[in-house]
């Protein structure tokens, strides 16, 4: 269905679903979804490409005392009546109705513009792994995946709809001390595929060769591709839905908490976040927000819920990702980068090895990681993989430093981050 014919149909089942709904608030969101994912296998350079084009839809009902709702793909208008009726009969008793954001009275529908190309993809994963990848390493993956997403929220007549463009290449590479994971964003063309080549040659040369053990009384200095998954942690630590559950840290909001030169943003968009975004799913305008200012807590990322929850205005991050209730999630968390000086001497960590998962425990971050010794601001050799147990709170109390090169992950629920310096094992 064409993106006006999705909303002529969501507005009619809205209507005609009015005796089913008695008594009850409603409102459909429709999401068409057009995505191309390409595999190149390196070594026989052959290709694997899927190409989806999906329909589905969020019918969410409530009032004063009740709230339902239920979700499915789309084929015909008549699934958004289904829906609908499906919401009402599931409806489960609600302390509060959900906090409801009037939507734009001007709000234009966006075209759907999906014309994916095999052939382009396969260019740029041929050139990624030819020019990115250092000469003689095992490409065990690379992935590009490319997405356009058309969304709408729909209450009677009023509607509001955007569009969404994602490009990602993923590259898994074989290193002798085990595998090493990036990505970028497309989007950013050639100047972004210099940062991974740069990133890949720099862990691959960090991985390879003798090493000896780090010396636990340096202090540590992660380079952003080691520190993009403790960011991460840390987007996950400001979310609104974990400060309602954790009274103690919901309490901290204007109080330093963290030492002043960290300064936390999450911006709707950046000119080199991974995603571009005017409005969350719930109808609200993404605001650009700033959650730690030299230190001092200011807030959480919110959806409506977990902002009415904590009695404080929403701003814009409640997105859903295939769940009927929207969620708080960033945009494009990062810290802001400020230039510190490194000491002379410390331990480099520039390749994080993979594993399973990086937080094995809510709030606390899980990494292998690999570099150099440096002395005198001489790199003297290198060091064998060391495992980093990182509270996240704990661990941002304590830093030392924060560097000007300020990169996003995609490996890192979209996170950027510049160089962060923390200290010595040993303390």
């Amino acid at each position: 269905m064409t993106p006006d014919a999705l909303v002529a149909a969501a507005r009619a089942a809205l209507a005609e679903a009015g005796p089913e709904l008695a008594g009850l608030e409603a409102e459909l969101f429709l999401v068409r979804e057009g995505s191309l994912a390409l595999e190149h296998e390196a070594s026989s350079n052959t290709f694997a490409a899927r190409l989806g084009d999906t329909c589905s839809a969020v019918a969410r009902v409530w009032n004063a005392t009740v709230r339902g709702g239920a979700s499915g793909p789309i084929g015909e208008g008549a699934d958004l009546r289904r829906l609908l009726v499906q919401a009402a009969q599931r409806t489960v008793p609600s302390s509060s109705p959900p906090p409801v954001t009037p939507l734009p009275t001007d709000s234009r529908l966006p075209s759907w513009h999906w014309e994916p190309s095999v052939s382009e993809a396969r260019s740029d994963a041929v050139r990624i792994a030819r020019e990115c990848v250092p000469e003689g390493i095992v490409v065990q993956a690379l992935v590009l995946t490319r997405r356009f997403t058309w969304s709408a929220l729909v209450r009677g007549h009023d509607v509001l709809a955007q569009v969404e463009q994602r490009e990602e290449a993923f590259v898994r590479c074989e290193t002798p001390r085990g595998a090493v994971v990036d990505a970028i964003g497309l989007r950013a063309g050639q100047t972004a595929w210099a940062a991974l080549r740069e990133r890949l040659h720099a862990a691959v040369d960090a991985l390879s060769g003798p090493v000896r053990e780090a010396d636990p009384r340096l202090p540590r200095v992660l380079r952003p591709a080691v520190a993009a998954p403790l960011v991460a942690g840390l987007g996950w630590l400001l979310r609104g839905d974990v400060a309602v559950s954790t009274p103690a840290l919901a309490r901290a909001v204007g109080k330093k908490v963290f030492p002043s030169l960290l300064t936390v943003e999450d911006l709707p968009r950046h000119a080199e976040g991974t995603r571009q975004r005017d409005w969350d799913d719930e109808g609200r305008a993404a605001q650009a927000l700033r959650l730690v200012e030299e230190g001092r807590l200011l807030g959480f990322l919110h959806s409506q819920e977990s902002a009415a929850r904590l009695g404080v205005p929403a701003h814009g991050r409640g997105l859903r990702d295939g769940a009927i209730e929207p969620g708080a999630t960033s945009l494009n968390f990062f810290i802001a980068p400020r230039g510190a000086t490194l000491p002379a001497s410390y331990t480099e960590l520039v390749a994080r090895v993979e594993t399973f998962t990086t937080m094995p425990r809510p709030g606390r971050v899980s990494l292998i990681a690999g570099g150099w010794e440096v002395r005198d601001g001489r790199r003297v050799h290198r060091i064998a993989p060391m495992e980093l147990e990182l509270p996240v709170l704990e661990t941002f109390r304590s830093l030392r430093g924060v560097g000007a090169d300020l990169t996003f992950f995609p490996t890192a629920e979209g996170c950027g981050t510049p160089t962060l310096l923390l200290p010595p094992a040993t303390e």
